[in-house]
């Protein structure tokens, strides 16, 4: 059996293996302690295991609770140690979050490692995975390829995304033959993987069949979008590719979210909705949360933020999150996803207070 052995006191053997946990303690007696019978010793051995940790689709999770607490963190950027994500990642398992995503190349950062963290979140820590997939750069053969690499890595939950342009980039328009220009039609090619259905090989004009994937789909979600209509419009398109649950930008207004839920459900889209909630410690982070993702903070927030001491403004942003958080259940938020930017004890203070 893999795995270190030691030998303990009086003959003891014990052995763990880090693949299911198996472990084994045998005890080696002695004559004197009526041991051995026959002119021989006899070894006693107890064996136990723990099962592996079994990943779970989001969407299984949602259905057995009412109401999860998870948290968004991203990779270091690119030669920074990975040690950096592998530490904060074991602090979370503290927490015991239902689910923890990892982003991937945020608006073109230089961050890599996406699905190997997703994978290490789940097989080394214990949690359950979202693994975000951006699109935008790719051709849909370099998709389906980059989605076999998540298949290996046993990633149950991806985050379905065509990704913002690269700052300084020219907008261009994508080619339909070889790209997904939405990510309603990336939904739609991880659906047809779902469904056993790959992209034709070159030469070739139908569909090849193979195994069938399991991935449960997440689609992102806007409830302050300029135009709510085309947003509406977009979340159907999604849902009607295969999405399995929303994860909205971030919302500091129980009544906005709601609101937007509602809406929603009118248009007949029934997939659960998770709102996105950020902490924001300074009025720096105000700033971005309304200039660069289009959120509303509370006046009464901001307020509190630029006139409190230094040392009180995580105290008034942990307040506020936590009876955000309460508010956004009372309206029937199946759970609350933090957008935590790495900042792991902000999150242990604001989810131990749940």
């Amino acid at each position: 059996m893999a795995g270190a052995l030691k030998r303990g006191k009086e003959g003891e053997i014990e052995s763990q293996q880090r693949v299911g946990y198996i472990g084994v303690s045998a005890w080696l007696g002695d004559t004197n302690g009526g041991r051995r019978v026959n002119n021989k010793h006899y070894l006693f051995i107890t064996a136990f295991s723990r099962p592996m940790f079994s990943p779970e689709k989001i969407t299984d999770i949602l259905a057995r609770k009412k109401f999860t607490t998870s948290a968004e963190v991203f990779p270091p950027r690119n030669g920074k140690p990975p040690q950096i994500i592998l530490d904060k990642l074991a602090k979370l398992k503290e927490l015991a979050p239902d689910f923890i995503s990892i982003t991937k190349g945020a608006m073109g950062s230089q961050r890599g490692g996406t699905v190997p963290i997703g994978y290490m979140i789940s097989e080394r820590y214990e949690m359950n995975a979202l693994v975000h997939f951006r699109c935008r750069d790719l051709d849909k053969r370099e998709v389906e390829n980059q989605l076999i690499d998540n298949l290996y890595f046993g990633i149950k939950n991806i985050l379905a995304v065509l990704g913002d342009p690269i700052p300084g980039e020219t907008e261009r328009e994508l080619d339909s033959a070889t790209q997904n220009r939405y990510a309603s039609e990336l939904v739609s090619q991880i659906s047809d993987m779902n469904e056993g259905k790959y992209l034709p090989l070159y030469g070739e004009t139908e569909p090849r069949k193979g195994i069938k994937t399991d991935v449960c789909i997440g689609v992102a979600g806007y409830p302050e979008a300029e135009d709510m209509e085309k947003e509406f419009f977009i979340i159907g398109e999604k849902v009607r590719a295969g999405a399995d649950f929303i994860i909205t930008q971030m919302v500091f207004d129980a009544d906005i979210y709601s609101n937007y839920v509602g809406q929603l459900r009118e248009r007949g889209i029934k997939i659960p909705v998770i709102p996105g909630v950020r902490p924001v410690t300074t009025p720096s982070h105000v700033q971005a949360a309304e200039d660069i993702f289009g959120a509303n903070v509370p006046n009464e927030l901001k307020n509190r933020l630029a006139s409190c001491p230094a040392g009180e403004a995580k105290e008034t942003c942990v307040n506020f999150t936590v009876d955000l958080c309460q508010r956004l259940r009372d309206v029937g938020a199946p759970g609350v996803h933090l957008f935590i930017l790495n900042d792991v004890d902000i999150a242990t203070e604001i989810i131990s207070r749940f």
